[in-house]
């Protein structure tokens, strides 16, 4: 049981755990909106420096899962990311 003196140092305690809790969920909440990016095929090309055909084998091969809509084909950042750490 704490005292009634002690109070304001468990309140600060508190205080420091809290904001140390919400920084985690802060960058995990970051984490996962870079994970669901959807990049276009320029995009996947520019940014990981690979061939348009590269592109095309990943996905034939199903390597790579395309998301098509609008008549437009995106790719998860997360997806390319795994296929590049594999």
């Amino acid at each position: 049981m704490i005292t009634y003196n002690e109070i304001p140092a468990v309140l600060e305690q508190i205080q420091q755990d809290l904001q140390r809790v919400l920084s985690l969920l802060d960058n995990q909440n970051e984490k996962s909106k870079d994970d669901e990016t959807l990049l276009t095929r320029q995009d996947v090309k520019s940014l990981f420096k690979i061939h348009i055909s590269t592109l095309y084998n990943w996905v034939k091969s199903k390597r790579l899962k395309q998301i098509s809509f609008g008549g437009r084909v995106y790719f998860r950042r997360k997806d390319i990311m795994d296929l590049l750490n594999k």
